[in-house]
């Protein structure tokens, strides 16, 4: 018997989302780095730009309901932070650090934030909550 087998159902999509995620980490903090430092490390923005693509794509792949929660709200505010760095590289640090902010309040708040939606006013758990 394989132990994929003898897994819950979706521990496979789980782990792989931990996986991305971890990477993503690492990207973020190389490109933390290289901006404390002020020197570019492409090989740390490529790899925070492509895993955050891979995971916006594994959620958007589980529900489109991610996209109106404050879950995927706060991704689209962290990426508006981003696109003044490049214009004001001297600015990059504080930029940074209320993208890290943002990430860190959202991984640990309780589901009531961060499956809220600005949209409905209200708690969206499913695609079916959005329609009704």
């Amino acid at each position: 018997m394989s132990i994929l087998k003898s897994l819950p159902e979706n521990s496979v999509r789980r782990l792989s989302k931990v996986i991305v995620r971890a990477l993503h980490l690492v990207g973020i903090a190389g490109v933390f780095g290289a901006a404390m430092a002020q020197t570019p490390e492409p090989v740390y923005f490529a790899l925070a730009i492509v895993s955050g693509v891979v995971l916006v794509v594994m959620e958007a792949y589980s529900g489109w309901d991610w996209f109106v929660q404050l879950r995927g709200t706060a991704v689209f505010m962290k990426l508006l932070l981003l696109l003044p760095m490049h214009l004001y590289p001297e600015a990059a640090i504080p930029f940074l650090i209320a993208v890290i902010v943002i990430s860190g309040f959202m991984s640990h708040a309780p589901s009531w934030i961060r499956y809220f939606s600005l949209l409905h006013g209200k708690v969206i758990h499913s695609n079916d909550e959005m329609l009704g």
